[in-house]
């Protein structure tokens, strides 16, 4: 042990002696309550600065923290690294009307917007797929619309103050400010040119020769006029945090090959715009209506697939072809068993075995959607894949309604195993695809309860 010198002892003495007057004196204590105010100065202006891209301020007053997303391999992280893993459902507006259709209503009502929302929350959804017709946004339509400047006045449409209390703009905005406060993304869909109040049709494409909708290509008359249609969009919505841009539902449907070429060059087109606007959102980019092939079963009874439309078709040149400087793409597709999403049964004895055309069996929905390349798009291309649309058809009776629900249940599981995204049709009363029973209450139905369950797994 080392002995400390009397010299020592009294050096030690005299700086006790000094630190007691200091900490004793009322200097003392307003110096050191500075500093604690300028430590929580700094440490706040780090957390903000920090939180900057994930803060917006809306105009109900209240402070929003949502974070935007972004692409990493296959996954979707939020600003903070967090995976996240979209499950939402269609709500479809804003193809087939300007401000949409809330609690039944055809007439914006926030309130309405809100309880809607909320019921959506209680079922676990975080992600809400909206169509959007293009004449909607880009003319802003509203009820001080002037029906006589716009072709809107061919469709037997006198005024539009009938159908709608704000204008497209106006309510997209609003929806994406209640979403962001309820933790909620909202995903802008291309749909159509025209609207449904003006006979509008599902457009293949949204540019000439491949519209569908009447007057189309007064519209949007060009590759040019639908990539600043986009723009448009990203320079007003650049700075909601939780938008995500998706070009447009279900391009193709039976277009000559070349067709694709096309529509890669307008995507990237359009992702260029976007980025120039200033949006860092993530955009989506999808081919073809959705995917189906058969399955078979060996002598054994193991089920294979073979043959039908599948990712492999169009993915890798789709991601060989854009380029995103922010590398925020993500990828979709669309699945229904109605239509062969999750396989056809091809032979007599299979259907005969099963009792349907369909498979409803888990392994071999998931021998399907491997085969059409579900699970290769992330484990091996490294990319984000959505399911945009998926949904249990409703109308089916008999054995065949539980084979449905069956089936339902046991893809949705897949996709939840896989890390799949996805966003169910619809969310909506009617329609064969219907998941509640509609407003005020939203009770789901059969469907609707299986979701609900794959939601909150």
């Amino acid at each position: 042990m080392m002995l400390m010198s009397k010299k020592g002892y009294n050096i030690l003495v005299s700086m006790r002696n000094i630190h007691t007057a200091i900490v004793k004196s009322p200097k003392f204590h307003m110096l050191f309550l500075i500093l604690i105010l300028l430590f929580t100065a700094v440490y706040l202006s780090i957390a903000i600065s920090f939180l900057a891209d994930t803060v917006a301020i809306r105009n109900s007053g209240r402070i929003i923290i949502i974070s935007p997303l972004h692409v990493d391999g296959r996954y979707i992280k939020d600003s903070f690294g967090n995976i996240i893993i979209l499950k939402g459902i269609n709500k479809v507006e804003f193809a087939d009307d300007p401000d949409g259709i809330w609690m039944g209503d055809t007439m914006w009502k926030d309130a309405n917007v809100k309880a809607e929302l909320d019921a959506m929350k209680t079922w676990g959804i975080n992600a809400i797929r909206c169509h959007i017709s293009v004449e909607l946004w880009k003319y802003d339509i509203g009820p001080n619309t002037n029906t006589t400047e716009h072709p809107i006045l061919r469709s037997g449409v006198d005024s539009w103050d009938d159908v709608c209390s704000i204008s497209t703009r106006e309510a997209i905005k609003r929806l994406l400010s209640f979403a962001a406060e309820r933790g909620m993304y909202v995903i802008l869909d291309g749909y159509s040119v025209r609207c449904y109040w003006t006979r509008a049709e599902q457009d293949q494409l949204p540019f000439p020769p491949y519209q569908q909708s009447p007057n189309a290509s007064e519209i949007i008359g060009s590759v040019d006029d639908f990539v600043e249609w986009w723009r448009s969009i990203a320079v007003e919505l650049k700075d909601y945090p939780n938008v995500i841009f998706e070009l447009w539902n279900e391009p193709n449907r039976n277009n000559p090959p070349t067709a694709f070429n096309e529509w890669l060059n307008a995507s990237q087109l359009c992702i260029n715009a976007i980025r120039e606007a200033g949006a860092i959102q993530p955009i989506i980019f999808q081919w073809q209506m959705g995917c189906y092939c058969n399955v078979y079963e060996d002598e054994n009874g193991n089920p294979f697939a073979r043959f039908g439309d599948h990712l492999h078709g169009w993915l890798e040149t789709a991601i060989s072809n854009l380029t995103d400087p922010l590398g925020n793409l993500i990828f979709s597709t669309h699945i229904y068993r109605a239509y062969g999403g999750l396989g056809i049964y091809i032979e007599q004895q299979t259907i005969e075995k099963w009792g349907s055309n369909y498979p409803y069996n888990y392994t071999h929905i998931k021998v399907a959607l491997e085969h059409m390349g579900i699970k290769w798009a992330g484990e091996t291309l490294n990319v984000p894949l959505i399911i945009g649309e998926i949904g249990a058809d409703m109308d089916w009776s008999g054995d065949e309604f539980q084979h449905e629900l069956t089936a339902w249940n046991n893809t949705l599981a897949i996709l939840n195993e896989l890390g799949i995204h996805y966003t169910a049709f619809w969310w909506r009363e009617s329609g064969s695809f219907r998941l509640h029973n509609g407003p005020p209450d939203f009770t789901p139905n059969e469907a609707g309860m299986v979701l609900i369950g794959a939601m909150k797994s």
